[in-house]
């Protein structure tokens, strides 16, 4: 199977999925993979907003670019961030499971995350585009939204964990949404709702 094909099972079949990220290379595939997400925020909806004039509806944190630049700025930024999240999360999930004496392959787990984003992140950029086009409410009501699309990805990296590096379902779960408590915080240090 194919990266894109790959790609494309995680939405409709994720054990098939995990059974074929398990043969593909890692953490190549992931990284590839959590890398493509990061292009494609910067270019699907950091630029566009950019080129609309838009100014984020919170400031900047990082004093040395103007809020009025950000959207610039995040163009080139954004890669960065989501592959600082890939991994620390990865690291994270890598460590929780050799504290609890279970099986873990950190390159594997770099595959589950990295492809994990690329899945849900693209369905975000999709979101996030026809909010942006609709109008949406607000920042919140859209970080929100994204807390229920994350759903998919707590469901694709517990059965790719499970099927994988036979972490228990439950364990999987719980580190999923560990995983997504770090991103969190560190994602609204440096990232901006385009709306």
């Amino acid at each position: 199977m194919n990266y894109l094909k790959l790609w494309l099972t995680a939405y409709i079949n994720p054990r098939r999925f995990a059974d074929e990220l398990k043969t593909k290379p890692a953490p190549q595939w992931g990284f590839f993979a959590a890398l493509q997400r990061g292009l494609m925020d910067s270019l699907l909806t950091y630029l566009p907003v950019f080129f609309l004039g838009r100014i984020p509806p919170t400031p900047s944190n990082l004093s040395f670019i103007p809020t009025e630049n950000y959207y610039g700025a995040l163009i080139f930024l954004a890669p960065v961030v989501l592959l600082t999240i890939w991994l620390t999360t990865s690291s994270l999930t890598h460590v929780i499971l050799k504290l609890t004496l279970k099986r873990s392959d950190f390159d594997q787990i770099l595959n589950i995350s990295g492809f994990t984003a690329l899945v849900v992140g693209s369905i975000i950029i999709l979101w996030d585009g026809l909010w942006l086009i609709i109008g949406g409410m607000n920042q919140y009501t859209l970080g929100i939204s994204h807390l229920i699309i994350d759903i998919w990805a707590i469901i694709i990296t517990t059965v790719a964990l499970k099927r994988i590096i036979n972490v228990p379902a439950w364990l999987g779960i719980i580190l999923s949404i560990i995983g997504i408590a770090v991103s969190l915080p560190f994602a609204i240090m440096f990232m901006r709702s385009p709306v």
